[in-house]
C-alpha cells in the first residue's frame, strides 16, 4: 500500500497547481447535478468525482473584475476602492499591491496565465498584447491573455489577432454587434458566426494544452487556464447550438408568464451549449496533464468568478445577491490527499482561493497576503480540519444600488442602500424570492416579530463584523520591500 501524500505538501516536494476557471457559470448547471436533463459535462463531472466539491462557495462580488481582483490579491473589492464594486477601479494601482502570483514566483513556482485575467482596468492601449507586461508585472512568467468575449469588440488580444490572420475578425465583431445590448443588439437564437475550433475558448484550450505539452522547466508550475464561456453573448458554435432544445430546459422559478418563461428556456439552451464548449476544453487540458504523467503531482482546481441568473425571478446575468448570481462552483482534486467524491457544505468565499493556492505551495499566507480577509480551505479539502467558515460575505454596487450580504447554512441577510434590510430562509426559500422581513406573519404593526428580530440581530452583527475587515491595504510596492 503506497504512502499517503501529506495534507500540506512539503517544500521539497511541492505539487504543480493547475487552476481552471470559466466565466459566469452558475453553481448548479453541471451534468452530474441533474439541474438540466440534457446537459453533458463529462470532464467537469469526472473532476468533481475525483476531488472535493464545495457546495457553498460565494463570490465576494458577483461581477467580473472585482471577483477576479479578489482572486489575484486576496482582498475584498471595497478594500481597494468603492468603484471596483461597479466593475471599474483606478486606485490603488495594482503594482502597489502584493499578488498571489507574485508570492508563488517568490516561492519558486513558474507561473503562467493563459486566457482572461481582467483583474485590473488600466490598459494603455486598445491591444492587450501590448499591455501584457502589466500582467507579467503582477506575477506571471508566461502570458497569453485574451480580452473576453464582449470586450473583443473594442480590444485586440491574442485571440483577435488569431481571427484576423484567418480573415474572421470582422465576421465575429459584426455578429457580436448584433448580439450585444451595449452596441444596440440583443441575444439571438442563432449559432455563432465562428466554428467551434475558432472560438475563444477553443483557442485558450489549445494554448493551455500546448504550454503544458512543452513545459520542461525544473520548477513546479502554476498555470491559470482562464476560459471565457458561458459569459454572454450566448453564441454557441453550430455543433453545440444544436445539442439542447428549449423544451428540455427547466423553466425559471418566479416567472409565471408562459411566453416569458419560454424565452428564458431558449436562452438557457444556448447557455448550456456554451458550458459544454467549456467542458470540451477542460478535457483537452486534462488529457495533456495525464499524458505527461503529471496528474498525480498536480493539484487541480476549478471555479468561476460569478454565476448567472439566466431567468430566475425574471432576472438576467449577475450583480445581485440571489444564489444563481453569487453562488459559484468550486472543486479541488489531488489524488492521495483530497478524498474523491466528497461534497463539503462549509461556507467559502472566493477571496479564500488565493490563500488556498499559497497554502498548497507551502507559503506563509499571513506574510504573502498580509491584509487578506481570506483563509485557506486546503485543510478542509484534505480532511485536516472539519470546519472553515460559519458564514460568508459578499458586496456589490455603488451609490443607491449597492448591497452587502452575509449567508450561512440557513439564512441570507442583505442590506441594500435603497431597499433596506432583507432576510431569506435558504432551505424554505432556495430562490430568495420571499423577504421574511416583509412577510405579514413577521410584522406586528410596523414592528418585526420577536423570532425574526432575533435572527436579524445575529445576521446584522455578522455583516458589521465582515465590513469591519474591509480596510484599505498597505500599498507599499512589494518589489521595494522584498518581503512576502
Amino acid at each position: 500500500m503506497g504512502s499517503r501524500k501529506p495534507d500540506r505538501p512539503a517544500s521539497c516536494g511541492r505539487p504543480n497547481i493547475l487552476l481552471i476557471t470559466d466565466d459566469q457559470h452558475r453553481w448548479d448547471f453541471f451534468g452530474d447535478t441533474g439541474a438540466v436533463s440534457s446537459l453533458r459535462t463529462p470532464n467537469l463531472d469526472r473532476l468533481r468525482a475525483e476531488g472535493a466539491t464545495f457546495s457553498n462557495c460565494y463570490s465576494v462580488c458577483p461581477i467580473c473584475m472585482p471577483a477576479r481582483f479578489a482572486w489575484c490579491y486576496g482582498l475584498y473589492p471595497s478594500q481597494a476602492r468603492e468603484r471596483l464594486m461597479n466593475n471599474a477601479h483606478d486606485w490603488p494601482p495594482p503594482e502597489a499591491l502584493r499578488s498571489m502570483p507574485q508570492a508563488l514566483q517568490k516561492a519558486g513556482y513558474h507561473t503562467a496565465l493563459i486566457g482572461k485575467l481582467h483583474s485590473h482596468a488600466e490598459l494603455y492601449s486598445h491591444d492587450i498584447t501590448v499591455d501584457e507586461w502589466q500582467t507579467r508585472n503582477r506575477g506571471f512568467d508566461y502570458v497569453r491573455e485574451v480580452s473576453g468575449k464582449s470586450l473583443a469588440y473594442w480590444y485586440d488580444c491574442r485571440w483577435t489577432h488569431y481571427l484576423k490572420e484567418r480573415g474572421l475578425l470582422e465576421r465575429y465583431r459584426g455578429d457580436l454587434a448584433r448580439r450585444n445590448a451595449q452596441l444596440g443588439g440583443e441575444e439571438r437564437w442563432e449559432p455563432s458566426a465562428l466554428e467551434a475550433a475558432d472560438s475563444m475558448d477553443a483557442f485558450i484550450g489549445r494554448e493551455a494544452a500546448a504550454w503544458l505539452d512543452g513545459y520542461g522547466g525544473g520548477k513546479p508550475f502554476f498555470l491559470h487556464a482562464s476560459l471565457c464561456g458561458p459569459h454572454f453573448p450566448l453564441d454557441p458554435p453550430e455543433e453545440h447550438f444544436r445539442r439542447h432544445r428549449p423544451e428540455d430546459m427547466p423553466p425559471p422559478p418566479g416567472v409565471d408568464d408562459s411566453g416569458e418563461a419560454a424565452r428564458w428556456q431558449r436562452l438557457r439552451a444556448l447557455y448550456c451549449g456554451l458550458i459544454e464548449l467549456v467542458d470540451d476544453q477542460v478535457g483537452v487540458i486534462m488529457d495533456v496533464l495525464e499524458r505527461r504523467g503529471w496528474r498525480e503531482d498536480t493539484v487541480v482546481l476549478f471555479c468561476t468568478d460569478h454565476g448567472d441568473m439566466i431567468g430566475d425571478l425574471g432576472r438576467n446575468h449577475k450583480s445581485v445577491w440571489q444564489d444563481p448570481s453569487c453562488r459559484t462552483p468550486l472543486t479541488v482534486a489531488y489524488p492521495g490527499a483530497v478524498a474523491a467524491g466528497r461534497t463539503l457544505d462549509a461556507m467559502v468565499e472566493s477571496v479564500d482561493l488565493p490563500c488556498t493556492l499559497l497554502d498548497i505551495a507551502g507559503c506563509d499566507v499571513s506574510r504573502s497576503l498580509a491584509q487578506t480577509p481570506g483563509r485557506s480551505f486546503w485543510p478542509l479539502a484534505t480532511g485536516a480540519r472539519a470546519d472553515h467558515r460559519e458564514w460568508a460575505y459578499a458586496e456589490c454596487g455603488v451609490g443607491p444600488r449597492q448591497w452587502r450580504m452575509v449567508v450561512d447554512e440557513d439564512w441570507k441577510y442583505v442590506w441594500h442602500a435603497s431597499q433596506g434590510e432583507m432576510l431569506f430562509h435558504r432551505t424554505e426559500d432556495p430562490h430568495d424570492a420571499r423577504d421574511l422581513l416583509k412577510a405579514p406573519e413577521n410584522r406586528t404593526g410596523r414592528e418585526t416579530s420577536p423570532a425574526a428580530a432575533q435572527t436579524i440581530d445575529l445576521t446584522r452583527t455578522r455583516l458589521i463584523e465582515a465590513m469591519a475587515r474591509c480596510v484599505a491595504p498597505n500599498t507599499v510596492p512589494s518589489h521595494t520591500t522584498g518581503e512576502f
